[in-house]
């Protein structure tokens, strides 16, 4: 029998993989435990897959990275290949159930742009034709090794994850603390890496590489190169060897 606050819980957001926060890769047994708390609660489990979508994790969904099955998707960003269009996905029957299933009960002044949606359908289809999924777990996982060599070649860098051409990589000022390299030393490596002729989300900490899914393996090679060099130029200037 369900408690008072059980039955308070419509819903559980999840990112099945985490952007913002340093493209951070939960357990698996976590998101598992939280679709088990979703269905102990009866509420729906919504993943969040407005990033992760489409590819960038090497699957065309991070979901299916942890056999996820979510109740509601909220997709955007890739689905639109640069066009600003997103959209929530569900069954049949959770999209007509009322309030929403009204003919005004999801209506929007910008829902349904027949421009919006050719950009999506040319997007999709070129994703799916290119094999560009394929393409972002093949870079990636090169990406992702050598990554893991400049790991264990500067010690500053704490952490190496990710998945498909979805990559986190931790700058610490001590591996055992985690402390993070203090902004100044990961602002100097953004302009670096700029002047190498590499724009990176290296400003602060966790630097975040999302290359796009059409990216090809030398060119993503060349990347890891600048940022070899670019590592090396700042472990001479703040004496980080």
């Amino acid at each position: 029998m369900k408690n008072d606050t059980q039955s308070e819980v419509a819903a559980i957001i999840l990112e099945p993989m985490q952007g913002t926060a340093g493209n951070v890769i939960p357990p698996d047994d976590f998101v598992q435990a939280v679709r088990e708390i979703a269905n102990e609660f009866d509420a729906l489990l919504i993943a969040d897959e407005i990033l992760t979508g489409f590819g960038r994790t090497g699957t065309m969904w991070a979901s299916d990275q942890f056999g996820l099955k979510p109740d509601v998707m909220t997709i955007g960003k890739g689905i639109g290949g640069g066009f600003p269009l997103s959209a929530v996905a569900s069954s049949f029957d959770r999209m007509s159930a009322k309030p929403f299933g009204e003919p005004s009960g999801s209506s929007s002044s910008y829902g349904g742009n027949p421009l919006a949606a050719a950009a999506g359908l040319g997007a999709v289809e070129v994703i799916l034709e290119d094999k560009l999924v394929e393409n972002s777990a093949r870079v990636g996982a090169l990406m992702l090794a050598a990554l893991k060599e400049l790991q264990e070649k500067y010690r500053f860098i704490g952490d190496v994850r990710g998945r498909g051409l979805m990559i986190g990589v931790e700058l610490v000022a001590d591996r055992t603390t985690k402390q993070p390299l203090d902004k100044t030393i990961t602002r100097a490596l953004f302009h670096e890496a700029l002047e190498r002729g590499l724009i990176t989300m290296s400003y602060s900490h966790a630097i975040r590489i999302n290359p796009p899914l059409v990216i090809s393996e030398d060119e993503a090679m060349n990347g890891i190169d600048i940022l070899d060099q670019s590592f090396a130029a700042i472990a001479r200037k703040f004496g980080l060897d």
